[in-house]
């Protein structure tokens, strides 16, 4: 079998596909015919329920219903879904953004919301550049019922998802017994920086009318959560010369030439976030048979983000020697400079459907047509430069403790002052891209029996029409002679009062400087520019079978992608050559068989072969330019680049406890060809970095093969055999251990890029008699983050253990006062170049506390 393409996240079609298709592959139930009424793959409510669909799927998933989405202290659907086995989380600004599947990042996984395939916002923001990723931290935990986590894909889900593919589940009106109003409100405190919030405000309504058997029901859901993050960040560059020689004539150790930074930035972090959640379904079911409905779902955010850096730059200079009082530091001179950062952008994804579902004896019928959108905004990008001194002695010891550097300005000139420094750049960026989707979807499910009862052939076809394109321009001025501004007073509490941040800049008077200063407006960015347009048209069959406790699923997908990329491109002197456009054509072929055998009524065992692919992100293989002035960064795609390809073998051992409970033990074996791979190397570049001495080049390749194996155990169980009141604690945990390979340079083999060895949940909690109370930690272990030329270039984040607290107590019926906690161990985002000993990068949070009151009426 030869498998040379991608098709991205026609999962949506799990919108009605999967109602007449998970009838037949869930034959086994007793209630095929209440199942057929789902109009889309949706996670229940209860976790009871959750369960069940879990524990009666044709293929390997785990259900997470919004009842247990509740229990812990989430922002987002990020957070929630890192909860899950075999799920990781990568978290930045500290929260949680993007998730990995058994270890294969974002960019390669599928997603959806309530069965249409959700698209990436910002196309330069995903891990590696790919494009694709979703970013779960524009959804809030109040706007979803539930998320459904598919690891072993079925024929009539879109084939991307080598990891996995990822459902969020909106509130559905199809299912409604009897109206309800259910919501929460809540308020807290952010210690770092001293911050009010987060604010947090949800409300949905539903019921149903008509009279008779009330054939009409709707639900309308809201969510609003605000917070204002707040952290400091210390990063640094090394120098990375192994014949670095000491100015004094002292030589420097082996370990100091190791150590030996070439800047070191001091950075201050406001993140005002404002995320929101809004929508609704109408469903007409007339009887058992025929169901049509329409639904719409809006969510994202808006952030402004303020930032304050002092640097101490030019650590290398001809003056960089052996500290003579502290024999482990360096005595050099630096060069101060103050950078600021006013940022406001805006996350949006939408989603639209409409369909149905008609039942004629044997043969159901569902369709549906939805139009997907996903939308980045950046309305002001002004980043400042204020100018200080140059040559100023200084001195650093960064390796009696690395985590807190020792800086020290040595001549007595005072960091804090702001009439050391002078206004000298200003700039402005905006930026625009858009991500949209057209889509439909046709299946039919036929009852019959020719090998056992209940049997059930499947069969449809899909079209998927994406567009996505993504316009930066930026604005420079001429600065005024006279009335620069000034920079404010100094923040000297940074890092837990160890350091001084500087001078801060007053933002008001830069926007104020920019509409005094002269400028020609805002140019287009042509570097970054792309366009892209992928159309995928696929058809899918399976047969599903039940004989006795055995039951089979096999099958097979065909997709079809034409696509087009274009991106200018340019000569090393930054000239423009002009518009290229790429086309592009492929058929790839899926097949799948999964087996299950139901040892006892509560004991599966599952084994499966699945395929799958990802595609290049788009500005890897459209060849844009990013470059990243704030970190120093170059990044270039490749065209040449083939997408990634995957065959999965998959055993599951599952056991069902009372009480929503589970013992599971599962293996996997992931086997790759063609994996995409950034490469980093350092360098300079007069022409984009002037006056910058370390530029850092990324770009991407394939690598011809790699694998991820590894196991999954989870287990979860509340102690209801107890006495009271002890009958309310219980334990519940999961652990991922993934072994990975990738040859990245010649000769020499890593883990896969974002990939962590280890990562777990155990929580301890109390549930009964009104009162629920969990501690929950969590741990995604260390992964590869970067790609350098050579292993010493390679940058890895650190392991992180976080330790959440979540409370409440039921005062009336339906009404529960609450009380959490976020990040109790304050775990930091920490970031090194070849080895821990080399930090880069440290970022701490502080804890999040929040109260308030839920109800359900």
């Amino acid at each position: 079998m030869k498998i040379r393409s991608m098709a991205l996240v026609s999962t949506m079609l799990a919108c009605s596909a999967t109602s007449g298709a998970l009838a037949a592959e869930r034959a086994k139930s007793s209630d095929a015919a209440s199942a057929q009424q789902d109009i889309v793959v949706t996670a229940p409510r209860a976790q009871d329920k959750a369960r069940e669909k879990q524990q009666s799927a044709p293929n390997i998933v785990n259900v997470q219903s919004a009842e247990a989405i509740d229990k812990y202290p989430d922002f987002n659907a990020a957070e929630s879904l890192s909860r899950i086995p075999g799920i990781s989380l990568s978290s930045d600004t500290g929260e949680g953004r993007f998730v990995n599947i058994r270890g294969i990042d974002g960019n390669l996984n599928g997603a959806t919301y309530g069965g249409v395939v959700l698209l990436n916002t910002n196309p330069g923001g995903t891990v590696f550049g790919s494009g694709r990723a979703v970013e779960f931290d524009t959804i809030p935990t109040g706007a979803i019922d539930g998320i459904i986590v598919t690891k072993t894909g079925l024929p009539n889900h879109d084939a991307e998802g080598l990891g996995g593919s990822i459902e969020l589940t909106p509130r559905s009106a199809a299912r409604l017994t009897k109206p309800f109003v259910d919501g929460a409100v809540g308020y807290g405190y952010e210690p770092a920086h001293d911050h009010g919030g987060p604010l947090n405000l949800d409300l949905a309504v539903g019921g149903r009318f008509g009279g008779g058997s009330k054939p009409f029901s709707f639900v309308v859901t809201g969510s609003y959560r605000e917070d204002r993050r707040g952290f400091d960040d210390i990063e640094a560059d090394y120098v990375d010369d192994s014949g670095l020689t000491a100015a004094s004539g002292t030589p420097f150790t082996a370990l100091q030439i190791d150590k030996a930074l070439s800047d070191i930035q001091l950075r201050r972090y406001n993140y005002n976030r404002r995320r929101f959640g809004y929508g609704g379904e109408f469903a007409y079911t007339p009887n058992d048979d025929h169901q049509y409905y329409i639904r719409a779902a809006i969510a994202g955010y808006t952030e402004s983000v303020l930032k304050n850096r002092l640097t101490y730059d030019k650590l290398d200079g001809s003056a960089l020697r052996v500290d003579p009082a502290n024999p482990a530091g360096y005595a050099t001179t630096t060069a101060l400079t103050i950078k600021s950062t006013d940022e406001e952008e805006t996350h949006r994804n939408q989603v639209f459907v409409v369909g149905g579902r008609d039942t004629f004896g044997d043969l159901t019928l569902d369709y549906h047509g939805a139009y997907s959108r996903a939308t980045f905004k950046v309305g002001r990008n002004f980043g400042a430069t204020y100018t200080g001194p140059k040559n100023v002695p200084f001195t650093y010891d960064n390796i009696t403790n690395a985590e807190f550097p020792a800086l020290a300005v040595t001549n007595g000139t005072n960091v804090n002052d702001p009439s050391l420094y002078k206004l000298t750049k200003l700039s402005n960026a905006q930026e625009r891209a858009v991500d949209k989707e057209w889509s439909g979807a046709i299946n039919a499910t036929l009852t019959t029996n020719w090998i056992g009862n209940g049997d059930h052939l499947t069969f449809g076809g899909q079209v998927r029409l994406r567009d996505k394109i993504d316009t930066p321009a930026a604005q420079s001025f001429k600065l005024p002679t006279s009335g620069l501004p000034l920079l404010g007073s100094a923040i000297t509490t940074f890092y837990d009062n160890r350091y001084t941040n500087g001078p801060q800049v007053d933002p008001a008077a830069i926007q104020a400087t920019a509409g005094q200063s002269t400028t020609t407006g805002f140019a287009d960015n042509l570097t970054g520019f792309f366009a892209a347009e992928e159309n995928i048209y696929a058809g899918y069959a399976m047969y599903t079978t039940t004989l006795g406790k055995f039951g089979a699923l096999a099958g097979v997908r065909v997709e079809n992608t034409q696509a087009t990329y274009s991106s200018y491109a340019f000569d090393q002197n930054a000239v423009n050559l002009g518009l290229r456009v790429r086309n592009r054509t492929y058929t790839n072929v899926f097949p799948t068989v999964q087996l299950r055998y139901d040892f006892t009524p509560h004991f599966v065992v599952r084994s499966t072969y699945s395929t799958g692919i990802g595609r290049p992100g788009f500005s890897q293989v459209a060849k844009p330019i990013t470059i990243d002035r704030d970190n120093n960064i170059l990044t270039t795609g490749n065209p040449d680049l083939q997408p990634t390809t995957g065959n999965s073998f998959d055993l599951s051992l599952e056991y069902y406890l009372p009480h929503s409970g589970i013992l599971s033990l599962g293996f996997f074996d992931k086997e790759f060809d063609n994996y995409v791979v950034s490469r980093t190397r350092n360098g300079t570049d007069t022409v984009n970095f002037p006056g910058v001495s370390v530029v850092k080049f990324v770009t991407y390749q394939n690598v011809p093969s790699a694998y991820a194996r590894g196991i999954e155990a989870a287990y979860d169980q509340r102690f209801a055999f107890l006495p009271t009141p002890f009958d309310g604690f219980g334990v519940g945990a999961n652990v991922t251990y993934v072994d990975s390979q990738i040859e990245l340079r010649t000769g020499e083999k890593r883990p896969l890029p974002a990939t962590s060895k280890w990562t777990w949940n155990v929580a301890a909690y109390y549930e009964a008699h009104g009162v629920q109370v969990r501690l929950a930690a969590q741990y995604v272990g260390s992964n590869l983050f970067g790609i350098g030329d050579t292993a010493a270039g390679d940058v890895f984040q650190s392991p992180r253990t976080t330790l959440d607290l979540t409370s409440s107590l039921e005062i009336l019926k339906g009404i529960r006062l609450y009380f959490n906690v976020k990040n109790l161990t304050n775990a930091p985002l920490r970031i090194y170049e070849r080895d821990s000993s080399r930090p880069i990068q440290r970022e701490f949070y502080d804890e999040t506390y929040e109260g308030g009151v839920k109800f359900k009426l």
